[in-house]
């Protein structure tokens, strides 16, 4: 009897526990295959097409809303590398005549020129089943010969210089495509996110819940009446950072912006060799630092990697606090070489080093 009220209990528990499945893919219903698209100038602040499409459904209702993801490719390259003109949980999106033409152009598309162009539409139902595929639309395109607008954007949020003031959030620099990038310092443990406009709250890119210190997904909110995205958590340590972000591909990645640290107890972190300052790097073997270094008396050097003491640079015998001759040591194993000698007064220094040439210099700021 016991074993039979065991059997009835899992029976029951298995019923209260509904597998997640798809029963129909969603499909792009405008446009449809082989219409034609040309695109003018004085029409880019017009809507290009209302491009719409069916919902996916499942076998429950009680779930979360689908995202979707409308994508964009140059026909034949199979989305290897699809511009993401949207991420929503309606079932339409409306871009211009200037949106379609700019991202057509910074895929390499020919002005006036026709050009086949595939839209799909990626569902995601909270992480709960693998991206679900629509049906692909193949269009014709013909972009106008105009320079492409790049939008700026914005970084902003309590781990920033910024803080979440709006109106002070740092521009990120154009790279290429929907890449940009920034070298900052961001406050270990705390938040950030991205805007395109000063002074307003969207348009808008945060994550989701797979978004790590590291990388992960970009989440990108049109309008301020979307659902505002989860913040972008930053590194645990405090320090400068490269950020990349992806409008396109909505992806970002968070990298420490050095390959080589700074300790000493001349400096901020003292002998740590865990929470050394990282360098920037300005040229192949050359590094700066702007930091504060104690007075007379104490010392600094350089490690490779975070953690362990060789690779190392110190100096021998002739290094002085404004310049000198830097020794380096690969393994632990070799000799330990000479710390280099803080200036006399303390202060804020800027440190220049060359591990190529194996020199340093030092210059108050």
């Amino acid at each position: 009897m016991i074993a039979a009220a065991f059997l009835f209990q899992a029976c029951s528990d298995d019923k209260l526990d509904p597998v997640l499945k798809l029963n129909k893919a969603q499909e792009i219903t405008n446009p449809t295959s082989g219409s034609s698209y040309t695109l003018t100038l004085a029409a880019k602040d017009d809507v290009f097409e209302a491009i719409t499409w069916t919902a996916a459904e499942f076998n429950l209702n009680n779930v979360p809303k689908t995202t979707y993801t409308l994508q964009m490719d140059l026909a034949g390259n199979s989305f290897t590398a699809p511009v993401n003109l949207a991420t929503t949980t309606e079932l339409s999106y409306s871009p211009t005549v200037g949106e379609i033409n700019n991202r057509l152009i910074l895929k390499g598309a020919t002005p006036d020129v026709p050009v086949n162009i595939e839209l799909r539409v990626v569902a995601n139902k909270d992480q709960k089943l693998d991206n679900i595929f629509s049906n692909t639309v193949t269009i014709s395109v013909t972009p106008y010969g105009a320079a492409v607008n790049i939008k700026p954007v914005y970084l902003l949020g309590d781990a920033t210089l910024a803080g979440w003031n709006n109106q002070a959030a740092l521009p990120f620099t154009y790279v290429d495509g929907g890449r940009y990038e920034i070298v900052t310092t961001l406050t270990g443990g705390l938040n950030w996110k991205f805007i395109s406009s000063l002074g307003a709250w969207a348009p808008q890119w945060g994550t989701d819940g797979t978004g790590t210190p590291e990388s992960g997904p970009l989440v990108y909110r049109p309008t301020e009446s979307d659902p505002d995205p989860s913040a972008i958590p930053a590194p645990a340590v405090t320090s400068q950072y490269k950020i990349v972000v992806d409008t396109a591909l909505l992806t970002y990645e968070v990298f420490e912006f050095g390959d080589v640290y700074l300790l000493g107890d001349a400096t901020i972190p003292g002998w740590d060799n865990n929470t050394a300052l990282p360098f920037a790097k300005v040229s192949e073997g050359k590094y700066v630092i702007i930091t504060t270094l104690a007075g007379a008396g104490k010392f600094w050097k350089i490690i490779d990697e975070r953690g362990a003491w060789a690779p190392q640079w110190g100096t021998d015998g002739t290094g002085t606090p404004n310049a000198g001759i830097l020794t380096y040591r690969p393994t632990e194993a070799d000799p330990d070489p000479a710390a280099i000698p803080a200036p006399t007064d303390a202060g804020t220094y800027k440190i220049e080093i060359d591990i190529v040439n194996l020199t340093y210099t030092v210059t108050l700021q």
